[in-house]
């Protein structure tokens, strides 16, 4: 039984939370200020307590590549023409329909009273390739459940991803993006 919370397994639950990816613009539409934001929409995965209950044994976040959808206010049009080459041509959903994150190295340290700073060091799995990755995370308990809130940065040719072309060649996004994420996940008791 997990010490803090009375739990030792957390479902996260992509209803309760948020998962965006920020990517910049380059192009002749990088003066326009477009730099596109995009969503996952469905995702889940889970964090495992050890037995001395303040110890995370592991994590696991899983997305759904094609459930990434542009969340800007442009023209339907313009919407599908990007979100078709996002699937289609960048992260080749097709080929490579999920990416995880997966992590048995979690760190909790105290920052205040029940808030804590997580150090996750893993391997995210993205279009085909493994690379490994560190996320930090401010991470909080409450009404049996977890909240866990950050960012990170990643390099998409580390992943060997054609960034986006789109428009004739008048958007291109720049190799480096930026993903956030509020998590929510529901904790289970421990079994006896």
């Amino acid at each position: 039984m997990n010490e803090i919370t009375g739990n030792s397994r957390f479902v996260i639950d992509a209803g309760r939370g948020r998962f965006n990816v920020q990517a910049f613009a380059g192009g002749l539409l990088s003066f326009a200020g477009h730099d596109p934001f995009f969503a996952v929409r469905r995702y889940g995965g889970e964090i495992r307590f050890a037995d001395d209950g303040r110890t995370v044994e592991s994590m696991l976040v899983v997305a759904r590549a094609e459930s990434i959808a542009l969340v800007d206010d442009v023209g339907e049009k313009d919407r599908r023409e990007l979100e078709r080459a996002l699937r289609e041509e960048v992260l080749e959903t097709a080929d490579f329909p999920e990416i995880f994150f997966v992590s048995k190295d979690v760190s909790l340290a105290e920052r205040r009273a029940g808030v804590f700073i997580a150090t996750a060091h893993g391997a995210l799995s993205l279009h085909g390739r493994t690379q490994p990755l560190t996320i930090a995370a401010e991470v909080s308990f409450g009404n049996g459940l977890l909240y866990a809130s950050g960012e990170f940065h990643l390099r998409q040719s580390d992943f060997e991803i054609e960034r986006v072309t789109a428009f004739g060649g008048t958007l291109k996004v720049k190799d480096e993006v930026v993903v956030s994420f509020d998590l929510v996940a529901a904790g289970e008791p421990a079994k006896p």
